[in-house]
């Protein structure tokens, strides 16, 4: 990304070359006149002047000659735009002030954006090699693809302006990562490098599962391009049709650059760029719009946003709330990404180019102009006291209770009667029929927000015991309905006459279906305590539930938390063993099979999984496991081939 100044008086010329500029991933300042232009430039952060002439209270030709004449200007690029040709006199006046291109009115796109890319890259020359925040930025809002090189980083692949992928093969920096991060060992970071393979060779091998490799490539991936941008490592890129190694790892780059930006904070020169750009207005440009909701941006950014206007100075914006120094570096962040624009004077604000319907997460509608008058603490209270959400915020779920509200000890007795003999449903204010998932939410957060830590303190130890079944028994009630599958299940069992209430004793069969339905959604998505949770309940409510006992040995098994515990480990398998008394079942042979498999006994593991596809031939974790089987034999033979061939 390069700072551009167009100086040009016809305003909507001038608005049309910006768009197109900003577009290309640029910075760009406006001036309308020639003293106008002389001032922005001597603010800095200019790579590039784009001419017009005919500027008013100081001339194209005037300007040019007092930025020669100026050490610092003296090799600054130009490039002349003229309405009306001078002649002979005028093109060698502007060559011997070292004019990079000289563009005739109307010009076409391509010989603008050429003049441009040329100008630049004489520029890029001088200075050296491109920084990787300038590469990464241009190649983002260039939407390119090809390879990435920078020092300190494995080569990185990019399609559409995004990382997805990186090279690994016969390098030593991705399981030199996974070493360090205790998921592999020495003897398998040597046999990788010597393989001369792709990442899944650790699938293959059995030392990761496919999404831990998949996360764990993603964290490395997002580690390297963040410590590369710290360090300002020189890059470059070379375009092409993208190479890709498996597993692909997508990274929003936004993202990325904002969280590498917040890591910087130390080391950002602040009080240059304020000094750079304080007296500056910054506003809003096309971009912006496009790259916002990419990110998950801070509160306190998204505050300082709001009072971007195009009329007021960065100065006085980043002094209002929180440190000026991480204001600062928001704004450079939003500057490398051309979501912004500073201009000398004030300047309107761009305005989405597309549908747009919320901005963080918020109405569009709903965001104040922010050319209002400052807004005081008293403004916001009035602007949120009828919202409840905005006031408690998202980090805690407590609000003050209002004076007309009854005790918090006489509240919890009121709920704790209340939830009695009440489906899920009814706890919420809700029915099948009404139910939707943002009413679930509301509902559950408004009766959740009472049961803050501070209250909980109020309270004697009988009305604390009960006040923490209650707020239990809300969030059981609210991981059933939240989960579809389960919910499904629930409307079965309700429409069957069935009730709930708080104890769940009146019912403990229905209750533990519930809870196994739960558990088993829970493990597929990934949720491991949620699923561990829930169906350490079902099996509490019925021991002798094959199935229950069977899937809870493979919840604990597969809890990340358990990894390195023995005794979990050995539990599960405890388990697992009374469930194959209970009642044989394809699932439990399946868990089993890749408990053996993972041990590295494949003949052993395969024996079960052939069980479990004797009792249901289309059990899902019996076929992976048989798949996983044979392709480590091929990777096997493979290997082989290759030592005997070379």
């Amino acid at each position: 990304m390069a700072g551009i100044l167009l100086a040009e008086d016809n305003e909507s010329l001038a608005l049309v070359l910006r768009n197109f500029l900003i577009g290309q991933g640029h910075h760009v300042v406006l001036a309308k006149t020639g003293a106008e232009a002389w001032e922005a430039l001597a603010a800095g952060g200019l790579d590039l002047l784009l001419l017009d002439l005919k500027l008013p209270v100081l001339s194209g030709v005037e300007l040019l000659r007092k930025l020669r004449e100026s050490e610092r200007f003296a090799t600054l690029p130009v490039i002349i735009m003229s309405g009306v040709y001078k002649g002979e006199k005028y093109a060698e006046a502007a060559r011997r002030l070292g004019v990079s291109h000289y563009l005739e009115k109307p010009f076409t796109q391509k010989a603008f954006l050429d003049a441009v890319r040329l100008a630049l890259a004489g520029q890029a020359a001088q200075e050296g090699p491109v920084s990787l925040l300038t590469l990464l930025t241009g190649l983002y809002n260039g939407r390119k693809s090809g390879l990435l090189t920078s020092a300190g980083a494995p080569p990185i692949s990019f399609i559409n302006g995004e990382p997805f992928s990186f090279l690994s093969q016969g390098r030593e920096d991705f399981p030199s990562f996974l070493v360090a991060r205790g998921k592999i060992g020495l003897d398998d970071l040597r046999q990788f490098v010597a393989s001369g393979e792709e990442r899944l060779f650790f699938t293959r091998a059995g030392l990761l599962s496919h999404d831990e490799l998949v996360e764990e490539s993603r964290l490395f991936l997002a580690k390297k391009l963040t410590e590369a941008l710290a360090a300002g490592s020189a890059a470059e890129f070379a375009a092409a049709p993208p190479a890709a190694e498996s597993p692909l790892v997508p990274l929003s780059l936004p993202r990325l650059i904002y969280e590498a930006a917040r890591s910087q904070l130390r080391r950002f020169d602040s009080d240059g760029f304020l000094a750079r750009f304080g007296c500056h207005y910054p506003a809003r440009t096309p971009l912006f719009f496009r790259h916002a909701n990419l990110i998950a941006l801070r509160r306190e950014d998204i505050a300082l946003l709001e009072l971007v206007n195009g009329a007021r100075p960065l100065h006085e914006i980043v002094a209002r709330p929180g440190s000026p120094g991480e204001g600062a570096t928001f704004f450079h962040f939003l500057l490398s990404l051309g979501m912004i624009a500073f201009h000398p004077a004030p300047a309107a604000e761009a305005r989405p180019d597309f549908p747009l319907k919320n901005l963080f997460n918020r109405p569009l509608e709903d965001l104040k102009d922010g050319a209002d008058e400052p807004v005081g603490f008293a403004d916001l209270m009035d602007e949120v006291s009828g919202t409840v959400a905005l006031v408690v915020g998202e980090e805690g779920m407590a609000a003050p209770l209002s004076s007309d509200e009854i005790g918090f000890e006489q509240g919890v007795q009121r709920d704790s009667a209340f939830i009695k003999d009440k489906n899920y449903y009814e706890l919420f204010g809700l029915t099948p029929r009404t139910f939707s998932f943002q009413a679930l939410k509301e509902a559950y957060f408004e009766k959740a927000r009472q049961y803050s830590p501070d209250k909980f303190m109020e309270l004697s130890g009988a009305t604390l015991a009960i006040a923490q079944e209650v707020l239990s028994h809300y969030a059981g009630a609210y991981s059933t309905l939240s989960n579809v599958v389960a919910k499904e299940r629930y409307d079965e069992m309700l429409n069957a006459g069935m009730t709930l209430g708080l104890d769940g004793r009146q019912d403990d069969r229905l209750q533990a279906r519930i809870q196994f339905q739960s558990g088993s959604v829970f493990l597929e998505m990934g949720e491991h305590e949620n699923a561990e949770k829930a169906l350490q309940e079902a099996y509490n409510l019925e021991p002798d539930n094959a199935m229950h006992s069977a899937w809870l040995a493979w919840a604990i098994y597969r809890n990340p938390v358990n990894k390195n515990s023995r005794g979990a480990q050995e539990k599960a398998r405890t388990l697992l063993g009374k469930s194959l008394q209970s009642g044989r079942s394809a699932e439990a042979f399946a868990f089993r099979g890749w408990m053996l498999l993972e041990e590295g006994r494949d003949g052993l593991a395969e024996g079960e999984f052939q069980k479990g596809l004797k009792l249901n031939p289309r059990e899902p974790f019996s076929r992976k496991g048989m798949k996983a089987i044979e392709e480590k034999r091929e990777a096997e033979k493979k290997g082989l081939f290759q030592r005997i061939f070379g």
